[in-house]
């Protein structure tokens, strides 16, 4: 039966697109826009940072050693991008990324390692957005390599992120839908946006179907069990829309533009693969820009559900997780146009803990423990595409029963090194889009 739901689906979004296009007599699919441009774009984010008190697992001793504490420059990420719009209906967006290139692993920064010796780009968003209503937003097409619309600071762009890093709930969720953290998979969404006609009360939706997390056959499928990744988010827009106009896309500060509140609820949904039996995530977001005040948030549920030998039995079992964080900005307006943000953060990771519950949590690979992540500073702005940020992050973890070596969270595990207990740390770091 829910093989049959799912095959109904698929072949739903395949042949809707058709259906509407089909309906349409539009004479502009003939030929190019004449003034058709590709444009190019460039973003950089450059960090220097000094970690304190980070600690790696040593297996002979069952305990944490001290590393010296380090001073570490970074290319945290580097965005090039080329969009365009060949069409009155239709346009493109391809970026290509260049992240963590000379990163420190035993530095209390998120990441992998440095990029090797030689960085190599990877590509980062590939889509193509359709305007199925000619001169409406109210129905747009989406397919190409992009995240799934949830979460909000999932669907932000890191360099429109007013943290020093991302919030890492982001992390957290990206892992559980698509099983890596950049978050990005192959799908197709539909959404759009309607304005009311006063104004002041608007909305926007967004529904999508991804393929699965490829686990099996050196990452190139989902394996024998098949099952497709659905995506929803319903937001409300009182007062000001953050744009209008339909987007995939989303950022934080406005700088006084925008006087409104946005309510999103969101959900995600996963049958049965070779990893588990249901895989599910439901959550919320908020974003209140009101004047000089920047407020968001988000927080997310999920499940996770499977069955492993227990005493020569096999028991189903479900696994819990929730994720979340709170970031509050003001902006000081100064001379020459410069603002000055004083901000503050907070993310939280909340898992399994008990003896049990993290063995089931293992058997499936969700994360399992705690984590909490403290981000304080300020961000000086010359523009909104060119700032500095001076900000301090403390971090700390409860592995839960799991214990000493474990490597449950993002506290406890670095890729390259094993278990560790993440330091705090203290970064400067600069944004450039251009």
């Amino acid at each position: 039966m829910k093989l049959k739901i799912q095959k109904h689906i698929s072949l739903a979004f395949l042949l809707f697109p058709l259906f509407v296009f089909a309906q349409q007599d539009n004479p502009s699919w003939g030929k190019k826009l004449v003034g058709f441009k590709i444009k190019p774009s460039v973003g950089l984010q450059l960090w220097s940072s000094y970690t304190f008190g980070e600690e790696i697992y040593n297996e002979n001793t069952d305990r944490y050693e001290a590393v010296d504490d380090r001073l570490n420059f970074q290319i945290r990420r580097t965005r090039l991008g080329f969009k365009g719009q060949a069409y009155e209906d239709l346009q493109f967006n391809v970026t290509a990324s260049l992240d963590v290139v000379g990163r420190d692993v035993l530095s209390g920064t998120e990441g992998g390692g440095n990029n090797g010796g030689s960085p190599k780009f990877r590509i980062w968003n590939a889509f193509v957005q359709w305007r199925l209503l000619p001169g409406s937003e109210k129905l747009n097409l989406v397919t190409g390599y992009m995240p799934p619309q949830i979460g909000r600071e999932s669907i932000t762009s890191a360099l429109r992120s007013t943290s020093l890093e991302k919030s890492w709930s982001q992390n957290y969720l990206r892992r559980h839908l698509v099983g890596t953290g950049p978050g990005r998979a192959m799908g197709v969404n539909i959404g759009g946006l309607f304005l009311g006609k006063n104004g002041k009360f608007n909305w926007g939706y967004d529904v999508g179907i991804f393929n699965p997390a490829f686990v099996a056959y050196g990452g190139n499928s989902v394996g024998k069990k098949y099952s497709p990744l659905l995506t929803g988010r319903l937001a409300a827009y009182i007062g000001d829309p953050e744009s209008k106009k339909y987007t995939t896309g989303h950022k934080v500060n406005y700088f006084g533009k925008r006087k409104g509140l946005t309510l999103a609820l969101a959900a995600a949904a996963q049958g049965e693969t070779d990893l588990f039996s249901v895989n599910k995530a439901a959550g919320f977001d908020f974003l209140l820009n009101l004047g000089k005040l920047n407020f968001d948030g988000e927080w997310t549920y999920m499940w996770r559900e499977g069955s492993r030998w227990k005493i020569d039995v096999l028991k189903d079992f479900t696994v819990a997780s929730n994720v979340g964080y709170l970031r509050l900005g003001y902006n000081f307006n100064l001379k020459n146009g410069y603002v000055l943000e004083p901000l503050a953060m907070l993310v939280k990771f909340n898992g399994e803990t008990g003896a049990d519950d993290e063995a089931d949590a293992a058997a499936v690979k969700s994360l399992a423990g705690e984590e909490q992540i403290i981000d304080l500073g300020f961000n000086f702005y010359f523009n909104p595409d060119l700032k500095i940020s001076l900000h301090y992050t403390l971090r700390d973890g409860e592995p839960g029963y799991a214990g000493n070596g474990a490597t449950v969270n993002n506290y406890f595990s670095q890729s390259g090194v094993g278990a560790i207990h993440r330091g705090d740390w203290l970064g400067l770091g600069l944004v450039a889009v251009f």
